[in-house]
């Protein structure tokens, strides 16, 4: 599959994976394609910046160890718990639906390529809790709203 992707598209699932590396994740996941996306920056006016994705992404991850009883503070004054990971790291199932879902839109589209438009779409089609839609969410982006953006531009550049 990935013989069809752009070298645009390539460099998603990359700063994808470095993004999990840097974080310390133990996979890669569909947050972390999102990052890829905002990295990409062919979609600059319908994508947050890397910056404020990530902002959103610690905001979460505050919220979430507030919400076991875990203070945020003290996670922060000794330092982050990550350590920058090498070697392979496993996508989540959640990640490989998006690559697979990324296909289906270009074919959907009559592209014979999968761009990082097509990966975008794909994220704003996730069912369900997810890191990436609670982001978007966060960042008062509607993925219905964005989709069709999304695919309007996509259909202009066919």
């Amino acid at each position: 599959m990935f013989e069809r992707f752009t070298k645009d598209a390539r460099l998603v699932v990359t700063r994808a994976v470095e993004e999990a590396q840097n974080r310390g994740d133990s996979r890669i996941g569909t947050e972390h394609l999102l990052i890829g996306v905002a990295h990409a920056r062919s979609l600059e006016d319908l994508i947050p910046d890397v910056e404020s994705i990530l902002a959103e992404l610690d905001r979460m991850d505050r919220g979430a160890l507030a919400s076991v009883g875990v203070d945020p503070a003290l996670i922060e004054v000794a330092g982050p718990a990550r350590s920058k990971r090498s070697g392979h790291i496993p996508f989540t199932n959640g990640a490989k639906d998006i690559l697979k879902d990324a296909l289906r839109a270009a074919l959907d589209l009559g592209h014979r390529h999968i761009g990082v438009e097509h990966i975008a779409v794909a994220l704003t089609e996730i069912e369900g809790p997810d890191r990436a839609t609670g982001v978007l969410s966060g960042l008062d982006l509607h993925p219905d709203a964005l989709r069709a953006a999304l695919l309007r531009r996509a259909r202009q550049a066919s």
